[in-house]
């Protein structure tokens, strides 16, 4: 799934029930970022998008669970199937700005370069900017650990569940 914000694309993989979420932080706003958690639904993609609230705790340092329990407002829940393009309107609502979402096939990473434990698994976050100031380097990947988040550029934050 790739969510477009200010000249930046910010892929999040939905896998199983949520197990990966994303987090577009947002400057400017009462609000710290918009959580994006994807999940597979048979043939189709549910997407459960939240504003976070700004909080006294530090998201540089939050663990998964709780970036997922950060208190937020809802921004609604989106459904879609492969090629599908829609807006995450609600966002709007709550005076932020209304991203793009379009729902594509998962690729792997591409291939050289180093190798990360998950560099086999298709399920990674990326960010790519066409501004230097968001991201030093085009198409960033992510591969958190269980239980853990990765903050990808200045664009966003991706975070994996421990599965029990």
């Amino acid at each position: 799934m790739a969510v477009g914000a200010d000249h930046a694309i910010f892929y999040v993989p939905a896998v199983g029930k949520g197990e990966m979420l994303g987090v577009v932080m947002l400057s400017k706003s009462r609000f710290l970022g918009v959580r994006i958690v994807p999940s597979m639904q048979a043939d189709s993609v549910r997407i459960a998008v939240s504003a976070m609230l700004k909080d006294a705790n530090k998201l540089s340092v939050a663990t998964c669970d709780e970036i997922r329990s950060w208190p937020s407002v809802d921004a609604g829940f989106y459904e879609g199937r492969k090629g599908a393009s829609f807006p995450l309107s609600a966002l709007g609502k709550l005076g932020l700005p209304v991203f793009q979402v379009d729902i594509v096939p998962a690729t792997g990473p591409p291939p050289g370069g180093f190798h990360h434990p998950y560099a086999n698994f298709i399920a990674y976050c990326s960010c790519e900017s066409t501004r230097d100031e968001l991201n030093l380097n085009i198409g960033t990947l992510a591969y958190p650990d269980a239980g853990k988040c990765v903050q990808i550029g200045k664009c966003a934050r991706c975070c994996r569940i421990s599965l029990p």
